[in-house]
């Protein structure tokens, strides 16, 4: 089962600036792993179905990049972070 994207980014919201970044990376690799892949067909039935989590990653992989964007503003910015340089 799939998450949305905004419980998946409730997840993460917590997470520093740094902390995001592997997730995103996964995010991305997950994501081109789909685009690169030619069909397979022992993915019939699978649930939920390939195409939607390809679907559900790109969503998640962009709220994740606006919570990586304000994280940066609020660590490196405006210096609000207590580790942050």
């Amino acid at each position: 089962m799939m998450i949305s994207p905004g419980m998946f980014i409730a997840e993460h919201e917590d997470k520093k600036y740094k902390d995001l970044l592997p997730i995103r990376d996964r995010l991305i690799k997950d994501i081109l792993e789909f685009e690169n892949k030619t069909y397979d067909p022992e993915m019939d039935g699978m649930c939920p179905a390939p195409e939607v989590i390809y679907q559900m990653n790109l969503k998640y992989l962009g709220k994740l990049c606006e919570l990586i964007s304000e994280k940066y503003n609020k660590e490196y910015i405006w210096g609000e972070g207590d580790d942050t340089k």
